[in-house]
């Protein structure tokens, strides 16, 4: 019975650190080819909990979603562009929550999710800013993008041309 029981240990514990492992690298740290840090993630309660542990050490953080319940999205094409309409970062496919670092400074982000792109003008600062890009479904009616700072439920200006 002993035996069994440490076979059934050691099988178990062989098969679940890759799992880990996996779940680790897919949220680790990484840079886009213009040397911007970033994380994105966020399917699932295990990556919701590791981005929120990551949130910390970002300056922006946007969510995406669509519909008015605002059902998470993901594989959404992120290009952020500075005043001078040069891209910055560039991340194809990201998950519902991305994270990242910007210096201070006027930006726009160029979205795109099943084909429709969204443009946002904002600014970033040292302080933490949540923008979230909504695409609309049936709701006519419905904010299509609304940028808040935490702790806030007032909408952030439109970026001037």
């Amino acid at each position: 019975m002993f035996k069994k029981w440490t076979l059934l240990v050691a099988l178990t514990t062989v098969l679940c650190v890759p799992a880990v492992g996996l779940a680790d690298d897919l949220l680790a740290i990484q840079q886009d080819e213009h040397g911007v840090d970033y994380v994105t993630g966020g399917i699932g309660s295990e990556e919701v909990e590791a981005m929120e542990s990551f949130k910390s050490q970002f300056n922006m953080y946007f969510l995406f979603s669509e519909g008015k319940a605002g059902r998470l999205v993901d594989d959404v094409n992120v290009s952020i562009l500075d005043s001078k309409k040069q891209t910055v970062f560039n991340v194809e496919h990201a998950a519902p929550r991305l994270l990242l670092n910007l210096p201070n400074g006027a930006y726009t982000v160029v979205a795109t999710y099943l084909g429709n792109t969204q443009q946002y003008g904002f600014s970033s600062s040292k302080k933490h800013q949540r923008i979230i890009l909504n695409w609309k479904t049936t709701a006519p009616d419905e904010e299509t993008i609304r940028g808040q700072d935490e702790g806030s439920n007032e909408p952030q200006p439109d970026m001037p041309e």
